[in-house]
């Protein structure tokens, strides 16, 4: 038998007991992702929460909106209240999907699947830059 001290300098004992005590680790992410709020005034659709989702992105609202109004083919504004307006009739299924797809290209880091990016102009080249692993991804302009 092993005496008390032996124990407690023995290093693999040391190692798993440090190893238990670690927190388990979840499949939670760092924040929520927040949806896009859509509803139609007559024939214009407007999301409502543009400027909290941009917020929560670290994204300017203008170039969520550019995003989105490019890939849909639509005119459209950015109120002053940064709600954006679109002057067509679209459907919040379209635009969520959208929405991903700007989510996947220009928010989320292609090396640790992070959210947490910000993203970053140098003359004609944009890229995002990892707040979580520091990874820098060029990206197509918007």
């Amino acid at each position: 038998m092993q005496s008390d001290t032996a124990i407690l300098y023995n290093y693999d004992y040391l190692l798993n007991r440090a190893i238990e005590k670690l927190p388990k680790r979840g499949v939670a992410k760092a924040y929520d992702i927040p949806q896009l709020e859509v509803e139609y005034e007559g024939e214009h659709t407007v999301v409502k929460n543009l400027s909290f989702v941009s917020e929560r992105l670290r994204r300017d609202p203008r170039i969520v909106m550019r995003f989105l109004l490019k890939e849909l083919g639509a005119p459209g504004a950015l109120r002053p209240d940064n709600n954006m307006v679109i002057y067509k009739r679209i459907s919040a299924k379209s635009i969520q999907d959208l929405y991903a797809r700007f989510l996947e290209s220009y928010v989320k880091c292609p090396t640790c699947q992070s959210y947490d990016t910000e993203l970053i102009r140098e003359g004609k080249k944009w890229y995002i830059r990892c707040l979580a692993c520091g990874a820098i991804t060029y990206v197509r302009p918007v």
